[in-house]
């Protein structure tokens, strides 16, 4: 079948992503998402992203959010790609603040300055939260912040939280030196542990309100330039655990920066930029 697509191209911290408008038109059929997300992704023949956003029409929102990931696989939540979206729906309604719903609820987005604030939900870290992502006997109200995992080889101490995607964090001072996509790819072959994939963060502390992260990313299977609930699940995980103090964090991507704010009431808020790059067609048969 051949699809004759017009898209918008955008980022968030290099996290990029397609773009499709579906608010007010028939939806492109889930089965063929999958597909033209299992192409497009492509940087060397096709268009190149982390996934394509489509963009409906929601009741009680002004749009809804769905991510379909290189693997073929919807996300459940994507951070970047929720202020891509919001970004895309402010320009379109003329408004500064949008609801977008997404497989995690109704997200709220606020312009602020020349970025997007978003209202990330719960911070949720007791194992009933994590039951879908990780296979273990274990009471529901055990806490997930000291979670062990291996890393190359050895049993490391980590932390798990779910930020609406599932993040294993991961301190460390060797960030630079480290290979995520071995890291990921070892972590996730345990699919008995992990029988949905799972993210895998390591964090560097850097001051009192400052980290640097890297992720691997579940769906898209290697190291992406930034993820936005990634670094809530690193910035939130370092906040409890003491790491760095309360208030906004830096957070430090290998595409830019976000501030993430682990507020009292345990939800977290993300504030970085969403650029539209620019706006293309193709025509693809899958």
């Amino acid at each position: 079948m051949e699809h004759d697509i017009t898209f918008f191209k955008y980022q968030g911290c290099g996290n990029d992503f397609i773009l499709r408008d579906e608010m007010g038109v028939p939806h492109t059929p889930d089965e063929e998402r999958s597909a033209l997300a299992k192409k497009l992704w492509d940087r060397h023949f096709w268009v190149g992203s982390d996934g394509i956003l489509f963009v409906e029409d929601a009741k009680d929102a002004d749009g809804s959010m769905r991510l379909f990931e290189p693997a073929g696989n919807e996300a459940d939540m994507c951070g970047n790609g929720l202020r891509c979206v919001a970004a895309f729906l402010m320009k379109k309604l003329g408004k500064d603040e949008v609801d977008v719903l997404t497989k995690d609820g109704i997200k709220h987005i606020l312009r602020a300055g020349s970025e997007f604030k978003v209202d990330m939900g719960p911070v949720r870290t007791l194992r009933r939260d994590l039951a879908k992502y990780v296979a273990e006997v274990g009471s529901p109200d055990d806490s997930m912040l000291r979670f062990i995992v291996t890393i190359r080889g050895k049993q490391t101490t980590a932390s798990i939280l779910n930020t609406g995607e599932p993040h294993i964090v991961v301190v460390t001072d060797d960030l630079d030196g480290a290979d995520m996509d071995a890291i990921g790819k070892e972590v996730n072959a345990d699919r008995a542990r992990f029988p949905e994939y799972v993210n895998v963060n390591l964090m560097k502390v850097l001051g009192p309100h400052e980290v640097c992260v890297r992720t691997y990313e579940r769906g898209v299977f290697k190291e992406t330039m930034a993820c936005g609930t990634g670094t809530t699940a690193c910035a939130s995980a370092a906040v409890m655990l003491g790491l760095v103090g309360q208030g906004p964090v830096k957070v430090h991507a290998r595409g830019g920066d976000l501030t993430i704010e682990l507020h009292a009431d345990g939800t977290a808020s993300m504030t970085g930029p969403a650029i539209e790059v620019y706006e293309g067609r193709v025509r693809v048969k899958i």
